[in-house]
């Protein structure tokens, strides 16, 4: 019958170890939910932005950017082929 102590011990040990684990988890869970904005009781500026609004760049502001590129893209392309 010893055997069976030890297991009846185990398995009480595993569980206890467990219930650690869970409320480590839930911890951890709770802290990862507080760092990224996510916490229902949070006071303050949310995280995320709000719907509908966006950075929208202007038709000059991207040929501004896409001219950019391609002239540093001819550059680099011209020192390649030297």
């Amino acid at each position: 019958m010893t055997w069976q102590r030890s297991i009846r011990a185990a398995v009480k040990a595993l569980k206890k170890e467990e219930q650690t684990l869970v409320k480590q988890l839930d911890r951890l869970r709770a802290r990862m939910a507080d760092l990224s904005g996510l916490s229902a009781g949070r006071k303050g500026a949310k995280g995320g932005r709000k719907p509908g609004r966006g950075n929208r760049l202007s038709d000059e502001g991207r040929r501004a950017i896409s001219l950019a590129a391609k002239r540093r893209w001819a550059k680099y392309r011209g020192k390649k082929r030297k």
